[in-house]
This record gives structure tokens, C-alpha cells and sequence, in this order.
């Protein structure tokens, strides 16, 4: 995959400016730009080490769908089976302790192209102690799974 790091940043910084979520973004882009150099790193590499599984797993955990959703499961969803390391992320997120990186977790399965995890995290999803992830993971299960 041809990532570019640099040129996804400045497709953000030309959105966000003309947007009203600009503050939003102003105040998440220097964890945007950890986690874009990140991709770029593993793309590269064609390896996910121990300190860009940090970097991607907290922003897993973002509260920001831009962050957690458009950039992190987008990319997740498109190096699964490439690059080893992603399953174990995202069996990770699911089982986190916080409510917030368990439901980014669901989420990001919308579309999902490994349907052996998708079924195993919506499973997960729809066990949850969090009322908010058992209700996103019958969604994701009903509307968005094959």
C-alpha cells in the first residue's frame, strides 16, 4: 500500500480549517499525526511493533470518530491479513476496560472485511457489562453485517 502520512495531514488541514469541527480537530491533531506517522511506519515495514500497537490502541480509544473510525478502522480494516499484529489490536480493544475503546472496537467492525473477527467481536460486543456496547453491537449486527 502507497501511504503517505504527509498527504493524508494535509487533506485534514484543508477540511478542518472551513469546518465547525475545527477546534475538535486542532485539539486531536497532534495524536492524528502520531497515529498517521504510525500507519506509514507499519505500511512500510510491513510490521506492527510494540510501539506503533500503542499508538494505534489509543487511538482506538479516541472519543473522536475521526480518529477512531476514518483513520484507525479504515486503515485496520485494510492491513488485516497483510500484517500480522491487527487481530491481536483489535481482540485487545474489545476486551478493554473502558467502555469508550470497546464500543470504538464495534464500531470500527461496520464493513469489516474478516468476518471470522467481526463475528467473534460482535459476540464479544453483544456480552458486554455496557449497555451503550451491547446496543451498537446488535446494530452492527443488524445492519451493517452480511
Amino acid at each position: 500500500m502507497n501511504f503517505s502520512a504527509n498527504i493524508e495531514l494535509n487533506k485534514l488541514d484543508k477540511y478542518y480549517p472551513k469546518s465547525d469541527l475545527n477546534h475538535i480537530y486542532q485539539k486531536h491533531r497532534e495524536q492524528i499525526i502520531l497515529i498517521l506517522n504510525s500507519i506509514e511506519s507499519v505500511w512500510k515495514a510491513k510490521k506492527l511493533d510494540d510501539k506503533n500497537f500503542e499508538i494505534l490502541y489509543e487511538g482506538l480509544g479516541n472519543s473522536w470518530s475521526a480518529v477512531f473510525y476514518n483513520i484507525i478502522g479504515k486503515e485496520i480494516n485494510s492491513m488485516i491479513g497483510k500484517i500480522n499484529g491487527f487481530e491481536k489490536l483489535i481482540l485487545t480493544g474489545i476486551e478493554d476496560h473502558k467502555w469508550q475503546t470497546r464500543f470504538n472496537t464495534i464500531i470500527i467492525m461496520k464493513g469489516f472485511e474478516k468476518k471470522e473477527i467481526q463475528n467473534k467481536v460482535i459476540e464479544l460486543g453483544l456480552k458486554d457489562k455496557s449497555t451503550r456496547v451491547r446496543e451498537m453491537a446488535l446494530d452492527v449486527k443488524t445492519y451493517w453485517m452480511d
